[in-house]
């Protein structure tokens, strides 16, 4: 079977040191993220982690991994051949996308219409533009179920059983492909790490890139920057000596907690 897996890097902005936070809330035109380098969600490794489970216990498939944007995404491109992946597809558009779901959800359908995908996988949402709406969409397009928050899945051929995170617990559905489905990340899957030898071979791998046009799409600006108070709530301790510091903390917060 088919298997489409899209995923979106994004700059890590963890990267950025404190002075270049600081220097960005002076003007209105966001930090610098275009020398960061790239990283894809804890959501997208995790629905690739569970496609390369179901074909280590035997399930047959074909799995290509698509991008939509520019050419910092080769890196994570290689990465997923070097995981075993067996198309990589690059669909190049220049400009912002975060805020352009349904821009990048139409490629996704045209791309499903002439390749033939049973199953597209995706993360539940980005975490630049955090639309969120991506998955939906495309099953919109596509006119398939969508399923969101899933945790894990299963593939039964012609079915897929999804195990979905909902507010009154676990919820598991058997349901007939084709399907999209939007992956949780949930902390009990973690995406493998190729070897040298992979990496040296996906270095050569075949990329298929095609330049798509991009929309007119509205200008994204930075309208404030507001930092967080990360302090924690504290009461200091006053005392003379270390003993009576010991005896305030004992009587006005231990001794309480020792009785509950």
């Amino acid at each position: 079977m088919n298997i489409l897996l899209a995923f979106k890097p994004e700059p890590d902005a963890s990267m950025l040191a404190e002075k270049d936070w600081q220097a960005a809330t002076l003007d209105t035109c966001g930090p610098n993220v275009s020398l960061l380098r790239s990283a894809i969600s804890a959501d997208e490794q995790a629905a690739a982690a569970l496609l390369l489970a179901q074909r280590g216990v035997g399930c047959e498939m074909t799995l290509t991994a698509l991008n939509i944007g520019d050419e910092r995404a080769l890196h994570w491109l290689r990465y997923f051949a070097a995981l075993g992946f067996e198309r990589q597809v690059l669909l190049e558009a220049a400009g912002d996308l975060r805020f352009a779901p349904s821009f990048i959800t139409r490629h996704l359908a045209d791309w499903q219409r002439s390749h033939g995908a049973e199953l597209i996988v995706t993360g539940c949402q980005s975490s630049e533009g955090q639309n969120g709406q991506t998955p939906y969409l495309l099953a919109e397009m596509l006119n398939w179920p969508c399923f969101a928050q899933v945790e894990r899945f299963t593939l039964e051929p012609p079915f897929v059983v999804v195990e979905q995170r909902m507010t009154a617990g676990l919820r598991r559905c058997r349901v007939r492909l084709p399907a999209v489905i939007a992956v949780s990340q949930c902390g009990e899957v973690a995406l493998p790490v190729p070897g040298m030898r992979q990496r040296l071979a996906a270095a050569k791998a075949e990329i298929v890139r095609q330049t798509v046009a991009v929309e007119l799409t509205p200008a994204v600006q930075c309208l404030r920057l507001d930092r967080p108070d990360q302090r924690r709530s504290a009461i200091i301790i006053e005392g003379a000596t270390a003993q009576e510091k010991a005896r305030l903390l004992w009587e006005n917060y231990l001794r309480q907690r020792m009785q509950a």
